[in-house]
């Protein structure tokens, strides 16, 4: 008798159903793939993309995986999957397994089955492409070490069940209730740092701006739109923070913080977490605004309004200034869990649980 596929008859229905809940913030995109990776022992299930343009992809999301593959895929091995190399190829929405897209034996003899798939207790691997956004590809896949064909297109249906609920929330997140969410939290920090604000997704387009913003993009002194209508800073060192900021696989801090003559220019990275910005796309709010107090002046008054202690002021100074937390632990010869917990009291004492929400709030003492 013929072992099924999937744990149960009715699993498509519970991840459906898990799927709205992630969407709704009622569960985690995590606690999806985690219930994913019960269809079959020794299994990573992934959301993860890939841009062909660049031949290079991340995983946003692993279940099953260790962190050293997921590292090492992202560093070398997503630059040589035969697999992604033939994306294009596969239509959006319909499940897949690896041997539909390349040949078993050449697979066999790639290095990227060798000394990746295998090495990590794998053989083979089912996807599907759910979303495309010009050259970047956005996919679910399954990999695992089960090789028989009939278990795997079974669980390649699976997958173009659940395609048609995952695409829902590409647009749910890029053009429903939460893209107009980002749009108004974005237009929030414009207001309260008292600046011309434009809004531009990962590919530098606009995606809203102030009339102040207009105003200085028609200007083009400081920022414009290059020939094909992208934002380009006049400044190069600016414009390539702003590229590292909405690349996914930089790394880069949320928060960039630059003096343009007498104007003062702030990248603020939207987002809530990778998950969401999986689905979402990147954003950056671009705030351009005249130099009316110094950095110091605008520690110094959100400090004393907050009863900020000299420690969390350090704490805050690095924030400001684009620090990711490891770096104030180190410029400051503290441990990581220290500044942690310092943050925390800065939330407290704000009444803030965000960085960004630091960044809004310093705004608008500048002001």
């Amino acid at each position: 008798m013929r072992v099924s596929g999937l744990p149960s008859a009715n699993f498509a229905d519970e991840l459906i159903e898990t799927i709205y809940a992630a969407m709704l913030g009622e569960t985690s995109w995590q606690t999806f793939l985690d219930q994913l990776n019960r269809i079959s022992p020794d299994t990573f299930s992934t959301l993860f993309f890939h841009d062909l343009n660049r031949s290079s992809g991340g995983v946003t999301l692993v279940a099953g995986g260790y962190d050293s593959a997921q590292t090492d895929y992202e560093a070398y091995y997503s630059s040589i999957n035969p697999w992604m190399k033939r994306v294009a190829a596969t239509p959006l929405g319909v499940g897949v397994i690896g041997e539909q897209i390349v040949d078993r034996k050449e697979f066999n003899k790639t290095e990227y089955y060798h000394d990746f798939i295998h090495r990590n207790g794998l053989e083979t691997g089912i996807g599907v492409t759910l979303f495309r956004d010009e050259g970047c590809y956005f996919l679910l896949s399954i990999l695992t070490g089960d090789t028989e064909i009939e278990r795997n297109l079974e669980r390649a249906e699976l997958l173009s069940k659940l395609a048609p609920h995952l695409q829902r929330v590409f647009r749910y997140y890029r053009t429903g209730p939460f893209n107009q969410s980002v749009l108004s939290y974005g237009k929030t920090i414009g207001d309260a740092a008292n600046a011309a604000l434009i809004i531009v997704d990962d590919k530098l387009r606009v995606r809203t701006t102030s009339t102040a913003g207009e105003a200085l993009l028609a200007k083009g002194d400081i920022i414009g739109l290059d020939a094909l209508g992208r934002i380009r800073m006049t400044n190069a060192g600016q414009h390539a923070r702003l590229c590292r900021m909405l690349d996914r696989g930089s790394g880069e801090d949320r928060t960039a913080q630059f003096q343009n003559g007498k104007r003062s220019v702030q990248f603020v990275r939207i987002g809530l977490n990778r998950d969401v910005e999986f689905f979402a796309g990147l954003s950056v709010a671009i705030l351009i605004a005249p130099m009316t107090h110094t950095a110091q002046a605008v520690e110094d008054a959100l400090c004393a309004t907050y009863s900020l202690t000299p420690a969390e002021r350090r704490v805050l100074s690095g924030i400001l200034s684009g620090q990711k937390l490891k770096q104030i632990a180190e410029t400051n010869g503290i441990g990581l869990e220290t500044v942690r917990s310092q943050l925390k009291g800065i939330y407290f004492k704000t009444g803030v649980n965000s960085q960004t929400d630091l960044i809004r709030i310093a705004s608008g003492f500048a002001d």
